[in-house]
C-alpha cells in the first residue's frame, strides 16, 4: 500500500516507524501544498493523510471538500495541535481515519491499518474504461488469514499449456517428469508475489493473488514467464520440445476455498478469465483486461497494446519483445 502523508511539521512520520517496516508498504512525506496535484495520480487503494495544522482555515474547507470527493483512494486526518472539535464530522466527511496529537506520540500500529482497509472499502471504475463498477473487497498479505467461505478480491492469472497434447505424446514417465518441473517453476516463480496455484487441471492452471490495494505488481510474474519461456524450456529436463503456454490474467471478487474444494463456487470473475483465456487468447501470448491493467505498475504499462475487445471489455496484449 501507498501511504501519503502530505504536512510541513517536522518528523510528522515519526507515528509510522512500525508502518514503515511493512512488507510490500511505502510511506512518503510530501509537503502540504502538493496535496490535490499529487493526490490526482497517485495509484489506486492509496492512503492519504492530510496535515490539517498545515493549511491555513480559509484553506481547509477546500481541503476537505477535495478529499472527500476521492474514490480510489482513502483519506484520513492528521491533527498534530489537537485543533480539530468535531472529529465525527470528519468521518461524515469520508474520512476513514483520525491521528491525534496523543496517537501520533504513540505510534500507529499495523492492526490499526488492517482496521481502516476494512472500514472503507474501495470501487473499481478508478480509470477511464474500466467496465464494470466493482466493490473491491480488499484481501490481506497473508494467505492464513483469507478465510474459506469469504469474498475477497484478487488477481486471477490462468496459465494454459498450448502444446498439451504434444507433450502428453512423450510418454507417461517422461509427461509426469516434464508437468512437476513445469509447476515448480511456477510455484517458485509466484511465491514473491504472494500468489498461489488454486486450480491445477489437465493442461491449465488458475493462480490466485490477494489484491491489496494500489497498483498489481502481480503483474511481473506472468511477465518474467512469457519472456524466460526459453530459460523455462532449458530447466525442465527430459523435454526435448519446446514448452509454449498462453496467459490471461483479470481482477474481480470470488469466495475462497481450499484447493480441491472449488467446484460449487459462482463467481462473474472466474468465469471472464477462463473465457477469455479458452476462447480469445492466441497460443503463446499474454492478455491483461482492462480492469487489471488499470493497476498496472507504470514500469509494465509500456509493454501492452490494445487486443480488441471481448465480452464487452478492452483487452490489451503484451508485445511480443523476444
Amino acid at each position: 500500500m501507498d501511504i501519503y502523508l502530505f504536512s510541513d511539521t517536522k518528523n510528522i512520520d515519526a507515528g509510522f516507524r512500525s508502518i514503515k517496516k511493512l512488507k510490500n508498504t511505502t510511506v512518503r512525506i510530501l509537503p502540504a501544498s502538493e496535496l490535490i496535484k499529487t493526490s490526482k495520480s497517485a495509484p489506486p487503494g492509496s492512503l492519504i493523510y492530510a496535515d490539517i495544522s498545515s493549511y491555513n482555515k480559509k484553506e481547509i474547507p477546500r481541503i476537505l471538500k477535495f478529499l472527500s470527493k476521492l474514490e480510489q483512494c482513502r483519506h484520513g486526518i492528521l491533527d498534530p495541535k489537537g485543533n480539530v472539535r468535531e472529529i465525527a464530522g470528519l468521518f461524515h466527511n469520508g474520512a476513514c481515519d483520525y491521528i491525534g496529537k496523543e496517537l501520533i506520540k504513540t505510534g500507529i500500529t499495523p492492526k490499526r491499518l488492517e482496521m481502516i482497509i476494512k472500514f472503507k472499502r474501495l470501487k473499481s471504475d478508478t480509470a477511464p474504461g474500466a467496465r464494470n463498477n466493482i466493490e473491491y473487497i480488499l484481501a490481506v498479505r497473508n494467505w492464513e488469514e483469507i478465510k474459506p467461505g469469504c469474498e475477497y478480491t484478487f488477481a486471477f492469472m490462468l496459465v494454459e499449456l498450448d502444446n498439451y497434447n504434444e507433450l502428453r505424446a512423450l510418454g507417461v514417465d517422461q509427461f509426469s517428469r516434464i508437468i512437476n518441473s513445469y509447476r515448480r517453476y511456477l510455484e517458485e516463480l509466484i511465491e514473491p508475489f504472494n500468489g498461489k496455484i488454486w486450480i491445477w487441471m489437465d493442461s491449465s492452471c488458475l493462480i490466485l493473488f490477494p489484491y491489496c490495494g494500489g497498483k498489481c505488481d502481480e503483474i511481473e510474474a506472468p511477465f518474467r514467464l512469457m519472456i524466460n519461456r526459453k530459460l523455462l524450456c532449458a530447466e525442465i529436463r527430459y523435454c526435448n520440445i519446446n514448452v509454449s503456454y498462453k496467459i490471461t490474467m483479470h481482477i474481480g471478487n470470488t469466495v475462497y476455498r481450499d484447493s480441491g474444494e472449488t467446484g460449487t463456487i459462482v463467481s462473474d470473475s472466474l468465469n471472464s478469465v477462463f473465457h477469455l483465456g479458452q476462447k480469445f487468447a492466441e497460443p503463446g501470448n499474454f492478455y491483461l483486461t482492462e480492469e487489471i491493467f488499470s493497476f498496472a505498475p507504470a514500469r509494465l504499462a509500456d509493454f501492452f497494446i490494445p487486443a480488441g475487445k471481448y465480452e464487452g471489455r478492452n483487452i490489451l496484449r503484451m508485445r511480443r519483445i523476444l
